[in-house]
């Protein structure tokens, strides 16, 4: 009984055929072209895993809290992580034998003329209507039926590996879409608070653009100007009022889009935008770290190399069927097909189904080996190389892809702020030049004319400003998300 059981072990334990995977070696450089040094001083973990809390925004904050929680989008993936947690477990259940309960109870009638049209003897036509069978028959069956094909060649334990890899990748594709969900709240919310500033200069610039107009007409009326300058002060009004109307559905439609990243339905967090808020600031310096921690951060990276282990592992499930297929198997009670061992009780009357005379068992092996099959477990294994091949394009590409992320948006983080700084010296100098008009105006030493004129500048290059503001903050969170997004945390489950 031992040996039997040893042996049976050894066919269970038997090798796995097809490549071991190994974690590909991955060339980094040592630092980002584009870093110029930068790094957090003092920064936490919390501060790196929640990065949008650097903006010191409680609303911003709640915003993406609700996100996380509502978002439909990162709701569906959570849903893929169990179908694919679900697929490990079938995977994983092939290993073991597949048993099932039979319990039949039949009662029939045989049809008494199937033998009388003929003598089954003699060959001549007979007129009664006798039947070898009797007319009524019960049959009552109740036993266990099992099936259990022994992974010798590793086909059953290369499948469980690639679900579970499988399954990781799916985790790290949450991961993404979080991030991605996270980064568009972050840059939505930015962009409202840019149009929302942007339409109160507006507004002020068309009231200045109303005063001049009206100091236009007087002049004109009083002989001091032409139409031609008339004509020209309404074409300014017109223009910004018409950027207005662009600039309040722009705001409208951000604030819908808002609401949809938050699950909500778009209509309902209007009001919560009823008063303008101030746009979040970056800080000069940024955590960048080294590229090769983009390998354990980046989630599309370990997506990327989740599924190559996974491709990897389904070679080997393709080169197992050249192999023979062994299970231990039977016939089946009522069926006589080899189909699964069993064992129960079998008979033609109720109260002796459980005698042991009605008892009935069935063992054996079984194997099935596809001896010819004209190529096609040789085009699979095929088929399954050119797949692992393309997923290791895939990893390669997609790491090449996240260091151009981080160079490009590094890169459009420091130019922007250089250039958000050229116009604060600007809107300085314009604030300077607006209060020396005013001064001379009240001094006698200038007309209302020239004070107008650099309001509206001042408006102009605090608009420019606050774009600029705008584009800084929002090349920051993409160089968060391009940098992995939320760092070491992980919100999914």
């Amino acid at each position: 009984m031992k040996r039997y059981l040893l042996a049976l072990l050894l066919m269970l334990s038997g090798c796995m055929v097809g490549p071991d995977y190994h974690p590909p070696e991955t060339a980094m450089p040592s630092q980002f072209t584009e870093a110029k040094g930068a790094m957090a001083e003092g920064s936490s973990n919390n501060d790196l895993c929640q990065w949008w809390k650097q903006f010191d925004d409680p609303f911003l904050n709640g915003l993406i809290e609700e996100a996380v929680q509502a978002n439909i989008d990162f709701r569906i993936a959570v849903e893929k992580i169990i179908q694919a947690r679900a697929q490990y477990c079938v995977q994983a259940s092939y290993l073991w034998p597949e048993i099932d309960l039979n319990a039949v109870a039949v009662r029939s009638r045989n049809s008494q003329n199937f033998f009388s049209s003929t003598n089954t003897a003699s060959g001549t036509p007979t007129s009664g209507t006798s039947s070898i069978l009797p007319t009524f028959q019960n049959f009552f069956e109740i036993g266990f039926d099992a099936i259990w094909e022994f992974d010798l060649f590793g086909k059953f334990r290369r499948s469980k590996r690639a679900a579970y890899d499988s399954w990781e990748a799916s985790k790290e594709d949450a991961q993404d879409v979080l991030i991605s969900v996270v980064s568009e709240v972050a840059r939505s919310y930015v962009m409202i608070c840019a149009l929302q500033n942007s339409i109160d200069l507006t507004i002020n610039k068309i009231q200045a653009d109303e005063e001049e107009l009206s100091l236009t007409i007087e002049l004109f009326e009083a002989g001091l100007t032409n139409e031609i300058q008339v004509e020209g002060m309404v074409a300014n009004l017109e223009s910004d009022k018409a950027a207005l109307a662009v600039l309040q559905t722009s705001v409208k439609t951000a604030i819908y889009g808002l609401a949809v990243l938050l699950g909500r339905q778009p209509e309902t967090l209007v009001s919560a935008f009823n008063e303008i808020r101030p746009i979040p600031i970056g800080w000069d310096k940024v955590p960048v770290g080294l590229p090769s921690d983009l390998l354990r951060r980046r989630p599309d990276i370990k997506r990327a190399e989740r599924q190559l282990a996974a491709a990897t592992e389904q070679i080997g499930v393709a080169v197992a069927d050249l192999f023979p297929h062994v299970s231990l198997t039977g016939t089946t009670f009522s069926g006589g097909q080899l189909a699964g061992s069993g064992y129960g009780y079998e008979s033609g009357t109720f109260h002796k189904l459980f005698k042991p005379t009605s008892r009935q068992w069935s063992i054996g092996p079984a194997i099935r080996w596809d001896l010819i099959d004209f190529g096609k477990t040789y085009g699979n294994i095929a088929i399954q190389n050119s797949l692992q091949k393309q997923a290791l394009l895939t990893y390669e590409q997609t790491v090449l892809h996240s260091l151009q992320d981080v160079e490009g948006a590094l890169v459009a983080y420091f130019q922007e702020e250089k250039r958000k700084n050229c116009f604060s010296d600007q809107v300085d100098a314009f604030k300077r030049s607006l209060q020396l008009a005013e001064d001379l105006y009240t001094a006698g030493l200038s007309n209302e004319q020239q004070v107008l004129d650099a309001r509206k500048t001042l408006l102009d290059a605090q608009n420019s400003l606050i774009g600029s503001q705008q584009a800084l903050t929002s090349d920051l969170i993409a160089l968060y998300k391009a940098l992995g997004g939320n760092w070491e945390c992980s919100y999914t489950p």
